[in-house]
């Protein structure tokens, strides 16, 4: 129980991503987590599985039997070729038992011992390219996670304290001038012009998305059904009232084979088990197949958004213009401050600077980030005044002015 509140205190939203994000790597997640937790805590306290025995079983006859029966593969037979209505005709539609054994391991269900791991194994998946993107940055230096959190902190300061975060968050942000100046070596020319986070959190986000899909033919596999579309197959049954024992859709009822030695003979026994886990498993599992339909539309949406929203600088550069323009109306009207406002953009925040102001925006709203915005602007002007005159234009030496003709 510490091991499943460790991971669960482990796995917490972060506001380095948008929601897309937290819905993969969290509420999923924790999902699947709390489910392995459930399933594994059944095996151990309750009954995952029952057999019925002969009078001549007892004692640890019956306890090897229902530990063998478990650990190794039970299979499913149905009692009747099709549903009896009438009680006298199930001897005409019952369905016997293979007397083949190789017919009866084509009718192994396998999946039932290995439901924990195989829940705790997808919970790993759909947190992995979260770990993938807080590396990238980490190793690169580049203070996603910090940003990020101190303004969502600020959200709820008082207007002095949220201004001397913003400080805080702007230096972060033009660190020795350069957006991508803490990005070094090879991490920073792969994406090339200041959009290596760009870049690192755009294949973040496609790993979401194969995940999502990869998770549909990974279940399949597991629970060896026909196609990846079982679940909605499934659910039709349950809605129609088609029940296990004619879809054999986790079924309850099985049959387990185990061979006893007595004074060197093989004695083969067939006995009739209830998979009591099956009726949990097929919640559990059909839950999960909608879930996943629901985790691949927004995955795969929200791919789609960034990628086309990042692929050029004119969105990023409304949504700057956007709250700039709210701070300083006269902007508009003023060519001067509209090439401002572009160098400001070019040469202050460039593509990665950009993207930030975006996430911040996504997650802490629009006052923390005009907030910082302001912030920003503000050094950006002070900068502007301090600077020296550019070379073309007179140097006043005293009271003569000498051109550059003169020169």
């Amino acid at each position: 129980m510490n091991v499943v509140q460790g991971l669960l205190s482990a796995v917490k939203p972060l506001p380095d991503g948008d929601s897309a994000d937290r819905l993969s790597y969290c509420l999923t997640t924790v999902g699947l987590i709390l489910g392995s937790a459930f399933v594994s805590g059944w095996s151990f306290v309750g009954s995952p599985i029952q057999c019925w025995f002969p009078a001549y079983y007892k004692g640890w006859w019956m306890e090897y039997a229902l530990d063998y029966c478990y650990v190794q593969n039970t299979y499913f037979i149905p009692f009747a070729d099709q549903k009896i209505s009438n009680a006298f005709d199930f001897g005409a539609h019952m369905v016997e038992i293979p007397k083949n054994i190789t017919d009866r391991e084509k009718k192994e269900i396998s999946y039932y011992q290995w439901v924990p791991f195989m829940l705790a194994f997808q919970a790993f998946l759909f947190y992995a390219p979260i770990m993938f993107w807080r590396a990238i940055y980490e190793s690169a230096g580049y203070k996603v996670k910090a940003i990020c959190e101190t303004c969502a902190v600020s959200h709820n300061m008082e207007p002095v304290d949220r201004k001397k975060n913003m400080a805080i968050v702007s230096r972060f942000l033009t660190q020795e001038h350069d957006i991508s100046s803490a990005l070094g070596g090879r991490f920073r020319n792969m994406g090339g012009g200041g959009t290596s986070i760009i870049f690192a959190y755009l294949v973040t986000k496609l790993l979401f998305c194969i995940n999502a899909i990869f998770q549909f033919f990974l279940l399949q596999k597991f629970l060896n059904v026909e196609s990846p579309l079982w679940g909605f197959t499934v659910f039709t049954d349950l809605l129609a009232g088609r029940e296990w024992t004619e879809t054999a859709n986790f079924p309850r009822v099985t049959l387990c084979d185990f061979s006893v030695r007595v004074l060197g003979n093989l004695h083969r026994h067939t006995v009739q088990c209830v998979l009591m886990i099956n009726m949990f498993n097929e919640k559990i599992f059909v839950g999960l197949w909608f879930w996943l339909c629901i985790m691949v539309a927004i995955s795969v949406s929200s791919f789609i958004y960034w990628l086309a929203t990042s692929s050029t600088s004119s969105y990023g550069r409304s949504v700057v213009s956007h709250y700039i323009h709210k701070m300083d109306p006269s902007m508009e009207k003023s060519p001067r401050k509209k090439a401002l406002l572009d160098e400001f953009i070019t040469t202050k925040l460039h593509s990665d600077g950009v993207f930030l102001i975006r996430l911040i925006s996504s997650n802490s709203g629009d006052t923390i980030t005009a907030s910082l915005l302001k912030e920003l602007w503000e050094n950006f002007m002070e900068d502007r005044v301090n600077l020296p005159p550019p070379y073309t234009e007179p140097l006043l030496l005293g009271k003569k002015t000498i051109d550059e003709d003169e020169l």
